[in-house]
């Protein structure tokens, strides 16, 4: 493996100046963590992160708590062992474990007097740019007046084309979103291992800086009957988490402490290193909040350098090709000769006007327009770059 890859001994070294400044944590809990196919809900676990969270609280730390385990406990409540293939039964056990979830969770945290919000969020809640900001100034004024706000998926009204697809993926976007220092998600094995031998641990990859590539390698992908998520997700969000500045984790919610022994450096996960170039609010949401309209735009290895290297704007004359149908504004992939997505932006022009002056020059443009359209395709500070 590569230099960035590691198994340094000094990982709790590099991470603890870091985690003495944390003042805002994200916390996803997997649905596995949550789960016990005997009792329904793993109880011991559960009372054990709950002391840990309250406090952190009682600390000053301010916690979003992102929750899988609805759909699960509506299929524990019914008697069923998967999740079913059908949306619309996905939906209906998610509002029958949703309740059920939120009663656990009052009860846990109402024994040290912590008051909890339920908000639910769909994808499309996170994509319109209004209600984007609007979530954040909710979630912001909760913790303003000192509530734990639990966030999950709304499950019950989602379809497939509308999901983060996990909740990985969502406490990803709300700790970018909402300024967090580290984002920890909880799942049950200690994180991503180069060697990995079931019931005898392995090599456990203590630290990713940066090479997500590598690191992707090593994931083998499995179908779970309950949740949706794996270690592949948790790649993806602590890598969106990192291009804003967060410090992002995936350890063993089963482990009794576990929090506590991050925090102090003892305890074991993976480690994903914030970027050093931090992504700016407005970029971060064109690159993992807000979704693509379908519509993709092909451009030349000279447009490629111009934009990823130079911070240039699209001009039609590197645009190779169109494909796909969006109108003006809308969020489009930008890829390079070989089909690869490297850059999303707001175009300037509709899909017929694009294919009418691809390849074009600006003075060309002016004349077929007679100065009405702008000179970029995609302005520069409308587009983001895909690390």
């Amino acid at each position: 493996m590569g230099k960035d890859i590691n198994r340094s001994e000094t990982a709790p070294a590099i991470i603890q100046g870091m985690m003495d400044k944390m003042k805002r944590i994200v916390i996803k809990i997997g649905t596995r963590v949550i789960d016990d196919e005997k009792t329904h809900f793993n109880r011991p676990v559960m009372e054990s992160l709950v002391k840990e969270i309250a406090a952190l609280k009682a600390n000053g730390v301010e916690i979003i708590l992102v929750s899988s385990g609805a759909i699960g406990a509506g299929l524990r409540a019914l008697g069923m062992s998967r999740r079913p293939p059908s949306i619309h039964l996905r939906q209906a056990y998610a509002a029958i474990g949703q309740g059920r979830l939120m009663n656990l969770y009052n009860e846990l945290f109402g024994k040290y007097g912590i008051i909890t919000a339920q908000v639910l969020l769909t994808r499309t809640d996170l994509d319109r740019r209004e209600s984007y900001l609007n979530t954040r100034e909710t979630l912001q004024h909760l913790l303003t007046i000192g509530v734990l706000p639990i966030i999950n998926e709304n499950d019950t009204v989602s379809t497939d084309e509308l999901r983060f697809g996990d909740n990985d993926y969502l406490a990803s976007l709300l700790a970018g979103k909402m300024d967090a220092g580290l984002l920890i998600l909880l799942t049950t094995v200690d994180g991503l291992y180069r060697t990995f031998d079931n019931g005898k641990g392995g090599e456990l990859i203590e630290v990713i800086d940066n090479n997500f590539e590598e690191a992707a390698t090593l994931v083998k992908d499995k179908t779970d009957p309950l949740s949706m998520g794996g270690m592949r997700s948790k790649l993806e969000a602590g890598k969106s988490a990192s291009s804003r500045g967060v410090l992002a984790v995936i350890a063993n919610g089963h482990k009794i402490g576990i929090i506590n022994s991050l925090f102090t450096g003892k305890g074991k996960g993976t480690w994903i290193i914030p970027s050093k170039k931090r992504m700016a609010s407005w970029k971060y949401y064109l690159a993992f909040a807000k979704r693509p309209c379908g519509g993709r735009i092909v451009v030349d290895d000279g447009a490629v350098e111009a934009l990823r290297l130079n911070g240039k704007s699209l001009l039609a004359s590197g645009v190779r090709a169109v494909s796909g149908s969006f109108q003006i504004k809308d969020l489009v992939r930008i890829d390079d000769l070989r089909g690869v997505e490297f850059a999303r932006g707001l175009v300037n022009y509709n899909s017929d006007e694009l294919r009418l002056v691809l390849g074009r020059s600006s003075k060309e443009i002016g004349e077929i327009f007679q100065g009405r359209k702008a000179i970029e395709v995609v302005h520069r500070d409308n587009l983001v770059i895909l690390e």
